[in-house]
């Protein structure tokens, strides 16, 4: 199956709950994912990862979500307690406020899948993650795999 790209504008919300799921050290990257509640009518598993990550704080549960570009005085507030370089970098607020959490990050990807949650990541399938059924097969890829248009600046 081919997948493919589609970019969005930022802010994006997720009217569904998220909990943090992994994070890659070797190689930076923070995976959230929504659980599928068949009696809520969430028949899919979301998953959010931010890739090239430097800096983040981020709570292990949001009930919902919002990913949203950091204002130029949020940017400002967090070079002052977070002096990493931010050469290729953006920061992006998970909420509508720091303090729910931010992440500095190359880049944001998010998309859906009917697989079960009890597998590994179709985001970050190169990657053996947390497993509870090690022997069932990979999840399929979904269709669209979703990203915010890059902004210069």
């Amino acid at each position: 199956m081919t997948r493919r790209v589609s970019l969005v504008d930022l802010p994006v919300t997720f009217a569904r709950p998220l909990r943090l799921f992994t994070y890659v050290i070797g190689h930076s990257q923070l995976l959230l994912r929504g659980e599928q509640d068949h009696e809520q009518g969430r028949t899919t598993t979301l998953e959010v990862v931010f890739k090239n990550v430097s800096a983040l704080s981020v709570l292990d549960h949001y009930p919902s979500l919002t990913i949203r570009l950091a204002s130029g005085e949020e940017e400002e507030e967090l070079r002052e307690a977070v002096p990493t370089p931010r050469h290729d970098s953006r920061v992006f607020v998970l909420g509508k406020r720091l303090l729910g959490g931010f992440v500095i990050a190359g880049d944001v990807f998010w998309g859906e899948s009917s697989a079960p949650e009890t597998y590994s990541s179709f985001l970050l399938p190169e990657y053996t993650l947390p497993q509870f059924e090690p022997d069932r097969p990979s999840p399929s890829a979904p269709q669209t795999i979703y990203a915010p248009y890059p902004h210069h600046g």
